[in-house]
């Protein structure tokens, strides 16, 4: 019984992989990297190096695995082409998938994200809803998802599409310009009086989350919106991160006309192209537009139960920031 992870040095993967390994399952993991994969994990997993991109690499990685958790994605960025997106999300599933074809898989679990289903407003969207994606990212994600499950439907591979919400815990750095703004006592990117709702879920609870719908045969065809227990708003969550470091979040926020000038002002500036940007268009679009989900379905389907609440989660994240020096 052999378990493929994809993206197993990423922070989803990695906290996965961590798991597996502790329940003592047989691990295989394709990485580009294996140098670190190496110094992450020991001897305890077998690793491929290879692109999710080269046939006989992911060919090596498939054979004779049981149960597959494809992880390997890019992360968004504003400056990254859409072209390296449609390589990795979309042209490395296909790859994927068509190794699997020939292989007896229990469970194929593929992570997308819930980004797929773009802006939702205060209403909380189900897998159902319209896909709304609103970036390069979130646009080749559902590409790749809707390859995952036409694989299901016609060439019976046991599919099961996951989409996190906001993940975070030790290990992300996705947050860590929050922390280390309220740690110096200045006014976080709050923008429209941070009124605007996000959907975070802790680390542990995403990978509780991988788990059940690799173990629930109920989950085979479907598509799972995994999240926390309710959304919070950026105000809320700043202020987790505030109390977690045993501060007070600085009162204000940025109004939207002042935070979309800035933008535009940046972007005109040489010095500041790409992220090195303190403030762009699509980060003000982010921090104003609410992204809430419904796990009601995994909670039906999965038996899945967020355990870890905002302010613990915020807790375990700035310590192990603290840990390893960056606040």
């Amino acid at each position: 019984m052999t378990t493929l992870v994809t993206g197993a040095t990423g922070f989803l993967g990695a906290a996965l992989v961590t798991e597996l390994l502790q329940q003592q399952q047989e691990v295989r993991i394709l990485v580009r990297d294996a140098e670190k994969a190496r110094k992450q994990f020991g001897t305890k997993v077998l690793i491929v190096q290879g692109e999710i991109t080269d046939v006989e690499k992911v060919q090596e990685a498939v054979y004779s695995a049981t149960t597959i958790y494809h992880l390997a994605g890019r992360l968004y960025h504003p400056s990254t082409p859409a072209e390296l997106y449609e390589q990795t999300h979309v042209e490395g599933t296909r790859v994927l998938l068509q190794a699997c074809e020939t292989q007896k898989l229990q469970r194929f679990i593929h992570c997308s994200t819930t980004g797929v289903l773009g802006e939702t407003g205060e209403t909380p969207a189900s897998e159902d809803a319209p896909f709304a994606p609103t970036n390069p990212y979130e646009r080749t994600k559902l590409e790749g998802e809707t390859l995952a499950l036409q694989a299901h439907r016609m060439n019976s591979v046991p599919v099961t599409v996951v989409r996190p919400g906001l993940v975070y815990g030790p290990g992300d750095l996705h947050l860590l310009n929050f922390f280390s703004t309220i740690k110096k006592g200045i006014i976080p990117p709050l923008i429209d009086d941070g009124k605007a709702k996000i959907h975070p879920v802790y680390i542990s609870d995403m990978t509780a989350a991988f788990l059940l719908c690799a173990e629930r045969p109920e989950a085979i065809g479907h598509s799972y919106n995994i999240a926390g227990d309710h959304p919070v708003t950026f105000r809320e969550l700043a202020t987790a991160m505030a109390h977690a470091m045993g501060k007070r979040l600085p009162p204000g926020s940025i109004p939207l006309s002042l935070a979309n000038f800035a933008a535009d002002a940046f972007a005109m500036l040489p010095g500041f192209k790409g992220e090195k940007a303190p403030l762009t268009r699509s980060r003000v679009q982010f921090l104003t537009n609410s992204r809430v989900y419904s796990i009601e379905r995994a909670r039906h389907d999965l038996g899945y139960e967020p355990k870890i609440g905002l302010e613990e989660g915020m807790k375990w994240t700035a310590a192990w920031y603290q840990k390893n020096g960056y606040i």
